[in-house]
C-alpha cells in the first residue's frame, strides 16, 4: 500500500468540510472527495414576482444554525467568511397546533436585545466559506466532480478507488455522503430505515408582514408548518411536511398562496408570492454503528431525523466535532485513527445523544400526527404547561442550543 493520505473524506456538504477543516487544523492530512461540482454564488438577484411567483435567486437549502454549532464554524475560521447580510438571526420561537388552542413561546419575541436562539443560512454559503478554510490549508484538499467507484480492504487501512480511475488510500476512511451513504453500504454496516409518508415540500415565500427575525411552527392538518426568517425581512423558508403531498403539489401559485395563508393563520400577514417548489421523501433511518474497521460515518450517513425541529444539521456539526476532538487526541497520544479504541469513544459519546433526539422527533410525530380526541387534548395540555413553566422553556431552549 503506497504512503496513505491519513483520512479520507467521502462527501463534501457541510459535515464533512467541517470534519475536514477541524482535522486540518489539527495538523492532520486530510482529502475530501465529492461526486458534484464546487458550490458557487450567483451574483445577488433582484427580487421581482410576477402574480403570484416568486423570483428570489433560487435560494438553496437553509439550515438552522445553533449557537454551539455556530461556536464550532467559527473556531474553524469559517463562521466569520459569511456575508452577515446574508445570515438571519432569530431571537424568537413560536411553536402551535392549528388544530388546537395551544402556543408555546421561545425568547425574546418581537426583541433582539437577547441572544439568539440561532441562525438561518443557506448551506452553499456554510460550504463556501468551509472550502475556503480548507484551500488556505497545506496539509488538506478537497476535489469535486470525483466519486467513490469501490473499496479495496488493505492491511492498513483502505484503497480508495475513485471514478476517474486513480486510488487513494487511507487509514481511516470517513462516510459523510448523506442518507444513501455508499460508504456504509460497501463496508457492510447495517441500517435501520422507516419512511414517515410525508414529503417535505421546501420553497422560499415573500409576506405581506415582516418576519420580525421569529421562527415559526405550526401543526396543520396537513402535516407540521415550518416558516423560517431569511435575511430579507419579507422572506421565509418554508418546509412543510406533507402527509398527503398530492393535495397540495398540484396546486399553481395562487392557491398555494391561499392554502399556506389559511393553514398559517396570517401570522406574517398574506403570502404575497411563492417561489418555485422542490420536494422530497421523509424516512427516518439509523446506522447500527457508527464505525468499522478503518471506517467512521458522521451526519446523515450515521443518522436522519424528520426536520420538523430544524436539529439535523446541528447533530451532524456534533458529529464532526467530536470525532474530530477523538482523533486530534490520538494524534497527540500517538496512537492509530482507526483504533477500535479510539473510533469507540466517537460511538460512545455520539450514538447515545443521537438515538435520545431521533427518539424525540418520533414522539413529536407521532404526537401531531393523530386526531385522536384523547391524544389531542394530551397534547394541548403538555403545550399549555411548557408555555406556563419559564424554567422548563429555558432548559429545551438550552438543549436545543448545545451540539
Amino acid at each position: 500500500m503506497n504512503q496513505p493520505d491519513e483520512i479520507v473524506i467521502v462527501g463534501a456538504g457541510l459535515i464533512g468540510l467541517s470534519l475536514a477543516a477541524a482535522l486540518a487544523r489539527n495538523g492532520i492530512q486530510v482529502s475530501v472527495l465529492d461526486t458534484n461540482p464546487r458550490p458557487e454564488l450567483s451574483a445577488e438577484p433582484k427580487l421581482t414576482t410576477r402574480g403570484n411567483r416568486l423570483d428570489a435567486g433560487g435560494i438553496s437549502r437553509v439550515s438552522a444554525v445553533n449557537p454551539g454549532s455556530q461556536i464550532f464554524l467559527s473556531q474553524l475560521g469559517a463562521w466569520e467568511r459569511i456575508d452577515p447580510s446574508m445570515v438571519s438571526p432569530f431571537y424568537g420561537m413560536e411553536v402551535w397546533d392549528g388544530r388546537g388552542t395551544s402556543r408555546i413561546q421561545f425568547g425574546e419575541v418581537g426583541s433582539t436585545a437577547a441572544s439568539p436562539l440561532g441562525f438561518i443560512v443557506a448551506n452553499n454559503r456554510i460550504e463556501l466559506a468551509l472550502i475556503e478554510v480548507l484551500e488556505e490549508l497545506d496539509n488538506a484538499r478537497v476535489d469535486f466532480g470525483l466519486g467513490l467507484a469501490d473499496l479495496k480492504r488493505e492491511e492498513t487501512g483502505y484503497s480508495v478507488a475513485l471514478s476517474d480511475g486513480s486510488t487513494r488510500c487511507c487509514s481511516l476512511l470517513v462516510g459523510a455522503d448523506g442518507g444513501n451513504s455508499k460508504v456504509r453500504d460497501l463496508v457492510g454496516i447495517r441500517n435501520v430505515s422507516w419512511s414517515y409518508k410525508q414529503t417535505a415540500v421546501v420553497t422560499t415565500i415573500q409576506t405581506a408582514e415582516p418576519h420580525g427575525q421569529v421562527a415559526r411552527q405550526c401543526f396543520t392538518q396537513y402535516g407540521p408548518l415550518a416558516l423560517l426568517p431569511l435575511s430579507n425581512p419579507h422572506l421565509c423558508s418554508v418546509v412543510w411536511s406533507l402527509n398527503d403531498p398530492e393535495l397540495l403539489l398540484g396546486l399553481d401559485d395562487e392557491a398555494f398562496c391561499r392554502e399556506l395563508d389559511e393553514n398559517f393563520e396570517h401570522e406574517t400577514g398574506s403570502v404575497l408570492a411563492v417561489e418555485q417548489r422542490t420536494s422530497f421523501p421523509l424516512q427516518q433511518q439509523h446506522a447500527l454503528r457508527y464505525i468499522s474497521d478503518h471506517v467512521a460515518l458522521i451526519g446523515d450517513a450515521a443518522h436522519t431525523i424528520h426536520p420538523l425541529a430544524g436539529q439535523g444539521a446541528n447533530l451532524g456539526f456534533a458529529d464532526a466535532r467530536i470525532l474530530a476532538q477523538v482523533l486530534a487526541a490520538a494524534k497527540l497520544e500517538g496512537r492509530g485513527f482507526s483504533e477500535k479504541s479510539v473510533l469507540a469513544r466517537y460511538q460512545r459519546q455520539r450514538g447515545p445523544a443521537n438515538l435520545l433526539v431521533a427518539g424525540a422527533m418520533e414522539v413529536f410525530k407521532r404526537l401531531y400526527d393523530t386526531d385522536n380526541p384523547g391524544i389531542n387534548w394530551l397534547r394541548n395540555a403538555g403545550m399549555r404547561f411548557i408555555g406556563e413553566h419559564g424554567q422548563l422553556k429555558s432548559l429545551i431552549i438550552r438543549l436545543a442550543s448545545a451540539s
